[in-house]
């Protein structure tokens, strides 16, 4: 359905289940939440899961690429609240998602907890990571560090689907799902643009101690991109947070161990929600 926001612009949002709302932010930027169906989808049989596809992405209204920013998609997450009518709501957030909760969670901080999974402490951090992770990776390695430098003047939908058929096996430990992310709506303009402003410019470890609603921290034991030092440094840094280490898993976690992610935030948002 698509959400009309108090500033005119619309956003797609996939609503499953009934119970606490529960707001899913995906990755990219310039991807969709598809990705996240079926795998958190069970979640659904306790919470009302609104999966978003972010500002100027997938199916939700296009908007000039300059004018998105951490900030714009933080705030997008309250004005689709007030849309939607909701007084007290969770955010989860993967990949670039998770970057958007942590700065909704230090500059708002208006969600009733906030689920981190695969974040970043800095987007100078990050890349030296993903550096490293291509360099150990050797060969193999190299395709996917030009794919990266290619988002910068990637044009079209299908040059980007290709790009991401390329990186995909850098976020996985295991094999690549079958048909993963066919119906994924790509907006190449939207990479190009980050691809060239650092995904957002962040460095939130001086501001993590400003975060004081309950944080779970999410990361797969072997993620190239965020890293286990990125999740401790995040971990550490919100007073109070949980941090789960999924084992033998990569960047896509939830869809690698999808049972162990879901005994991990199922838990923390039934304490989120009130519940038990």
């Amino acid at each position: 359905m698509d959400v009309r926001l108090a500033d005119g612009v619309s956003l797609w949002t996939d609503e499953v289940g009934a119970g606490f709302p529960v707001f899913v932010l995906h990755g990219g930027p310039g991807l969709d939440h598809q990705h996240f169906r079926p795998w958190l989808d069970p979640l659904a049989d306790e919470f009302r899961l609104l999966y978003l596809d972010e500002r100027g992405q997938g199916r939700s209204e296009r908007v000039e690429p300059a004018s998105l920013s951490l900030d714009v998609f933080a705030k997008d997450v309250d004005l689709a609240a007030e849309a939607l009518g909701l007084d007290a709501f969770a955010l989860l957030g993967h990949s670039f998602g998770a970057i958007i909760a942590t700065r909704h969670a230090i500059e708002l901080g208006t969600a009733a907890g906030y689920v981190i999974s695969g974040g970043g402490d800095s987007s100078a951090a990050l890349e030296q990571d993903v550096a490293e992770s291509l360099e150990a990776m050797g060969e193999a390695g190299k395709p996917i560090a030009e794919s990266w430098e290619q988002e910068r003047t990637v044009e079209t939908e299908e040059e980007f689907r290709e790009l991401m058929r390329v990186q995909w096996p850098f976020h996985f430990a295991g094999p690549v799902p079958e048909s993963f992310q066919d119906e994924t709506i790509y907006t190449p303009e939207v990479i190009r643009y980050f691809a060239s402003a650092g995904y957002g410019d962040f460095d939130y470890v001086p501001d993590l101690p400003r975060v004081t609603r309950p944080t779970l921290v999410l990361v797969g034991e072997v993620d190239r991109t965020t890293t286990l030092r990125a999740a401790r440094v995040l971990h550490e840094g919100i007073a109070g947070s949980g941090l789960t280490v999924i084992p033998a898993v990569g960047h896509m976690s939830f869809i690698e161990a999808p049972d162990a992610y879901l005994n991990a935030v199922r838990p923390f948002l039934r304490r989120v929600a009130g519940g038990p």
